[in-house]
């Protein structure tokens, strides 16, 4: 709705009637004179209370919103006690303005702070009524009281008020005066200033009001906390309208402009119950800011802070956890409602998801169940009433909705858009293929049930150290423990690289062999007590280290940990970032240690950073909101070790993908290295990878330790949540199809045979091996080692020279011999058998 520019103000007509009225006006001042002596008295007492005005000049700053910008400039959290944003003096429209002054102060521009006609006026009611009922406080005064006194309704605070506004009218003007009290003022719903009540209730800046909003934002400022556009719309509209006809007697606007205003709706904008972006990394920002500057600073300081966010890379982390976890638990069937609502109450109950707006796609809502057959079930969310197909129940392995559900049934329920149907045959040339579905397509309901396990998500940039994403939970508002920051979980084998690193620093390489036999071990007991095994329960015989890093086979890693040294392998772990204190136990080479998920991801990053460590970090810049900066981002960095080591160990990683227990991402289209975890009773699963510039982890597992269930290792639970972001990733661009790691000075690269790890330039069998310079083999490989590694562990044993020393199996350990209990292992095992190199 249009409306006329909003004229001056032109004094009203007085017409011969209205001769008594001028009278009696003569007689207010003598009454508010009568009124100021009476309070002498009382003024003089608390003038000495009165607080010092001159702090606005220059140190005064009103409460404001510390705002999180992500990494392309945009606000995605704020903190703050009061939600405000701060206009200029020329921000303020004309028609607010206005409507304020009708309203609240219409002799604003007249009085110098105190209006005593006004006071005057009030005091008379206030008499007659015996209380204080009208307060007749102008602006000024009503800004004083904002700024320095209390809300208390007493003739005290009254004086108090009227002191402090004569002392600003003195040292401001009345446009500076009128400027803080629109940013300042509560307009309800925890907005303070006209710019977030114009952004919250209408979803637009103040600037572009219209003579209804403005008069209905101003008719909120007597009472915020009674008149709300949502609780109590006929209140706010008759408050509205009262505005409107003040605005109409003090002729701010027309009859006819009235006469249209008044005839509008409140059109307010349907307000969702908030939901925070990438809640967990906000959580991180929020207690490092409140630890380095204190509660006040963060929530009315207005702090400006740059974070590492990626919104991209963190919706696709979100997305991927939530659809994992989903996938996971769908499996296991429905576990049935969350509630009953007895029948007496099943038509007036209220659920706490429900709000004003429409149901959002993909947002998940609690919803009451009114019937239920075996065709369809009526859900009741919010004021809508909707249908439940047997699409929305498919995952239940149910067809009739009446099997889950009945009346009163509470349950989680979520809208989804539906998706058109593939075509198998492509579009002919020159035809258009197939639209999208239409924006106003009717949502489908989907029965939904949270899942108990959780699950967590991070995405490092390697170069930098940024966070780029974090999901710490499956949701933040069920459970605020973070993961990522503050879980220690079992690593299991996504520890191993660890070990493998160790030992290509210490001169051994990929092609070095040992020999896969049952083998005990000294434990932490000091006896022959450790006795790791293998996934499948069976041995190798004689494994290069490539290979047994990419099958995860245990024993030569737990054999490499002993033959390097534990207290190396763990300084090497420790310079690559791993921050908590390592026992040497032998059982440290399969992950028995419970480490922090973001240590383990900053170290894996190191690897890929060709050996230099760079501490992660969320914060680029704070700056205060006049622009001084109170802290810059420097990188903190290290050389853990040298590039050669660091590219070796990659490549070995990258054939964990190409042909070892995570090759089931092998063909996405970029390089890949990485590492799967299982601990040896399936609570935790792990998939550690990093790509030329990212580097990428995800984790399942349940909050209390217990089993995932059998076969839920790292490769079946964690890894396909791992897919999903880097698929994201080379579909939206933050990966690049076809990156590929570089190759440092001093590396070699060989050609070698798989098995044997010797050189060979022929085969089906040969693969490119990367060699620290001056630790290539010079052996060539034959044919006979194709029949040795036929053959069964216990007959390789006479083909291998054992290392100095190695563990090697005892007459106990031989076929035929009874054999000591095993001590479990990690349990990694790919999702689908890779085929050999």
């Amino acid at each position: 709705m249009e409306y006329e520019p909003l004229p001056e103000r032109r004094p009203p007509v007085v017409s011969p009637s209205r001769e008594p009225r001028r009278l009696l006006r003569w007689i207010w001042p003598a009454l508010a004179a009568l009124l100021v002596g009476a309070v002498t008295g009382v003024a003089v007492a608390a003038a000495i209370h009165v607080p010092r005005v001159e702090a606005l000049g220059g140190d005064y700053r009103p409460s404001l919103v510390t705002q999180l910008y992500d990494k392309n400039g945009n606000v995605y959290t704020t903190f703050a006690h009061e939600r405000r944003v701060m206009l200029k003096q020329s921000e303020i429209p004309r028609v607010l303005e206005a409507a304020l002054l009708a309203s609240e102060d219409s002799n604003f521009y007249q009085h110098g702070g105190i209006d005593a006609l006004g006071i005057a006026r009030a005091a008379v009611t206030d008499l007659r009524s015996g209380r204080v009922k009208e307060g007749a406080s102008t602006i000024t005064m009503q800004l004083s009281r904002t700024l320095f006194l209390s809300r208390e309704r007493t003739w005290r605070r009254k004086v108090e008020e009227a002191f402090v506004a004569v002392e600003l009218e003195k040292k401001h003007t009345k446009q500076q005066i009128l400027t803080l009290y629109l940013n300042l003022v509560n307009l309800g719903h925890g907005n303070y200033g006209v710019e977030s009540a114009s952004r919250y209730y209408f979803g637009k800046p103040a600037t572009k009001l219209t003579l209804p909003e403005a008069a209905m934002l101003v008719g909120i400022i007597p009472a915020p906390s009674r008149y709300s556009p949502y609780r109590t719309p006929d209140l706010v509209r008759k408050q509205r309208d009262r505005v409107l006809r003040r605005m109409l007697e003090e002729r701010y606007i027309t009859q006819a402009d009235y006469d249209r205003a008044v005839a509008q709706p409140l059109l307010v904008v349907p307000q969702q119950s908030e939901q925070t972006f990438a809640p967990y990394y906000s959580e991180e920002v929020r207690k490092s800011l409140e630890q380095s500057y204190g509660d006040t600073k963060l929530y009315e300081g207005g702090l400006q802070v740059q974070t590492t966010l990626d919104p991209q890379i963190q919706k696709a982390a979100e997305n991927a956890i939530r659809s994992g976890l989903l996938k996971i638990d769908h499996r296991r069937g429905w576990r049935g409602p969350i509630g009953e609502i007895k029948e007496a109450d099943v038509e007036t109950q209220q659920l706490p998801t429900w709000d004003q707006g429409k149901p959002v796609p993909g947002r998940w809502y609690q919803g009451l169940v009114l019937e239920s057959g075996p065709k369809s079930a009526s859900v009741k969310i919010g004021k809508g009433t909707y249908t439940l197909g047997p699409e929305g129940i498919a995952w239940t392995n149910r067809k009739q909705p009446g099997e889950l559900l009945k009346r009163g049934s509470v349950a989680w329920f979520r809208f989804e858009v539906p998706q058109p149907k593939q075509t198998s045959k492509p579009a002919k040339a020159g035809q258009a293929p197939a639209p999208p579905p239409a924006a106003d397509a009717e949502p489908r309901l989907m029965l939904e049930q949270e899942p108990r396990m959780e699950a967590a998500a991070l995405v490092l940039e390697s170069q930098t150290g940024a966070v780029r994403a974090m999901v710490g939970g499956w949701d933040f508002d069920r459970n605020k423990f973070n993961r990522i920051t503050q879980a220690r979980r079992q690593v299991g084998s996504s520890f191993k690289p660890f070990v493998y690193g160790a030992a290509i620093e210490a001169g051994w390489t990929p092609a070095d062999t040992l020999l896969d036999a049952p083998t005990s071990f000294i434990g932490a007991d000091g006896k022959l007590s450790y006795r790791p095994e293998n996934y499948y329960h069976k041995h190798y015989g004689i494994v290069t280290l490539r290979r047994a890093l990419e099958q995860s086979i245990n024993v030569p890693a737990v054999k490499l940990f002993e033959l390097v040294g534990g207290k190396r392998v763990v300084d090497f772990a420790h310079r690559a970032g791993i921050q908590t204190n390592l026992p040497t136990w032998p059982s440290i080479a399969l992950g028995a240690a419970d480490l922090i998920p973001m240590e383990v991801a900053a170290s894996y990053a190191t690897i890929a950073n060709q050996g230099t460590h760079v501490e992660p970090y969320y914060i680029d810049k704070i700056t205060t909101p006049d622009g001084q900066v109170l802290f810059q981002r420097f990188p903190a960095t290290y050389i853990s070790f040298t590039p050669p080591v660091a590219y070796v160990l990659t490549h070995m990683m990258e054939g964990v993908v190409d042909h070892g227990t995570a090759y089931d991402i092998h063909d996405l289209p970029i390089d890949i290295a990485g590492k799967t975890g299982t601990t040896n009773d399936y609570s935790d699963a792990w998939f550690v990878g990093f790509t030329p510039h990212y580097t990428i982890l995800t984790w399942i597992g349940y909050d209390v330790k217990r089993s995932l269930g059998a076969g839920m290792s790292g490769a079946v639970a964690a890894l396909p949540m791992w897919r999903a972001i880097a698929e994201d990733g080379l579909a939206t661009g933050w990966l690049k199809k076809g990156d590929s790691f570089q190759v440092p000075p001093g590396v070699l690269l060989k050609d070698v045979e798989y098995y044997s790890g010797l050189l060979s330039d022929k085969g089906d069998r040969v693969i490119k091996e990367a060699f620290v310079a001056g630790t290539e083999p010079n052996r060539q490989y034959s044919s006979q080692w194709s029949t040795i590694a036929s053959l069964p562990w216990y007959q390789q044993k006479a083909f291998y020279i054992p290392k100095e020393g190695e563990n090697m199996p005892n007459k106990a350990n031989q076929p035929g011999q009874p054999e000591p209990p095993p001590t479990p292992g990690p349990a990694d095992t790919p999702a689908t058998e890779p085929p050999p190199p």
